[in-house]
């Protein structure tokens, strides 16, 4: 069994939940928040896993692999416009 727990509040979008430790539950219940049911986080899962799968087997009908969507691609710096920074030396005075 899980250490968190998945739950929302009922003033925040329905879409806006947080994870807690398990432990913490009392505490956030107390606060007005609730428990997202278990079935609810099934279904999304199996969702989330039918479509991946669905999603890669497209991609291997198109004869290339599948590429992980977590991957940034590569690319070189921009190079900086900023200028340097000015020198901390004080400018002695001509008259001194």
């Amino acid at each position: 069994m899980s250490d968190t727990i998945t739950m929302r509040h009922p003033t925040l979008p329905s879409d806006q939940e947080i994870e807690v430790p398990r432990d913490a539950m009392p505490h956030y219940t107390a606060a007005g928040w609730q428990q997202v049911p278990a079935e609810e986080l099934e279904k999304r899962a199996a969702a989330k896993a039918k479509t991946e799968a669905e999603a890669a087997a497209a991609e291997e009908e198109a004869g290339r692999e599948p590429q992980a969507a977590d991957e940034p691609e590569q690319s070189e710096p921009a190079e900086s416009t900023e200028r340097p920074a000015r020198s901390r030396a004080r400018h002695e005075k001509k008259g001194e």
